[in-house]
């Protein structure tokens, strides 16, 4: 009794294994991420043509460039669904396309290349007539543009509740994503996400100390460290200050603006010695090596 169990437990389980490797579930992130990847590798190929022919004369290329389009558009598909049955962003995603063969791959072009360029086709000669034939036939293509639209947001809705064919034109040819690497480890690298952690910390961490650090102290002591201290560093300046074209500022080396001063010969800048009395009550005049304290601090009167 306890071998026939067994042997129906592990019947099962050989079923499950060969189910799940046969299962062509594919998750709706990696579809849509191959969609998306598919028409950034086409702008990135449009937006290198327009730099190859920006320098030609003006409008020589606007009038082709809906045919250069589909170029494009033919190129892509013709080294990739023509040659087999992945488009390069599923090749990417390790993904292609189940149920698909030559002739799917030709109406899969058409569908997607013929209405675009028609679209854009018939908007520059738009531009350039005014028919009566031109606009009614420019309201039968917005008005099937219309409906393509409202079934390419039916055919969404039905993706998000059944996940596949996130594409109306994969629905149309009967064909749907699948993985090439079924149930196969993943492995993931998690080095990036690692460094932009570490990164955003270290950014965090400067974002909030570096405010707490009271930079005017420590330049401060520091000079005081490596410096010698001059012996009319306690003694203040008892003399005229005199301000002329040629004053500038000990701190920034500037004319002083709003000019003050606070024991020394020297005129500082109101905000350049506001800035370090803010800091620290008594720091040195970078010429002279004066103390200066925030309570001498005062502006400059020029006299008549």
């Amino acid at each position: 009794m306890r071998n026939y169990r067994c042997e129906i437990i592990y019947g099962f389980i050989e079923y499950k294994k060969s189910a799940m490797s046969a299962s062509p579930y594919v998750s709706r992130v990696n579809q849509i991420d191959a969609v998306q990847l598919d028409n950034e590798i086409y702008k990135i190929l449009k937006y290198q043509t327009d730099k190859i022919t920006k320098y030609l004369p003006p409008g020589s290329i606007a009038k082709w460039q809906p045919e250069i389009n589909v170029l494009l558009s033919l190129a892509i598909w013709n080294y990739s669904l023509r040659a087999g049955n992945a488009t390069f962003a599923q090749q990417l995603l390790n993904l292609n396309y189940a149920n698909f063969n030559r002739k799917k791959a030709v109406l899969y072009v058409i569908l997607t290349v013929l209405p675009q360029y028609v679209q854009e086709r018939l908007a520059d000669v738009r531009l350039a007539t005014t028919s009566e034939r031109s606009d009614r036939i420019k309201l039968y293509i917005e008005r099937i543009s219309s409906i393509v639209q409202a079934l390419s947001l039916i055919n969404l809705i039905s993706f998000l509740h059944q996940g596949t064919q996130p594409c109306l034109v994969e629905r149309i040819l009967g064909i749907f994503s699948q993985s090439t690497k079924t149930h196969k480890p993943r492995s993931i690298g998690y080095s990036y996400m690692t460094r932009e952690l570490l990164w955003h910390s270290l950014m965090e961490l400067f974002t909030i100390g570096l405010p707490m650090l009271n930079i005017y102290y420590l330049k401060h002591t520091l000079k005081r460290f490596w410096s010698r201290k001059k012996d009319t560093a306690s003694m203040k300046f008892h003399g005229i200050l005199k301000m002329d074209l040629t004053t500038k500022c000990p701190h920034c080396a500037g004319n002083p603006i709003l000019p003050n001063s606070a024991g020394c010969e020297h005129i500082f800048c109101y905000y350049c010695m506001k800035a370090h009395f803010t800091a620290t009550k008594m720091f040195q005049c970078p010429t002279c090596n004066m103390d200066l304290h925030a309570q001498d601090m005062k502006p400059y009167i020029a006299l008549q």
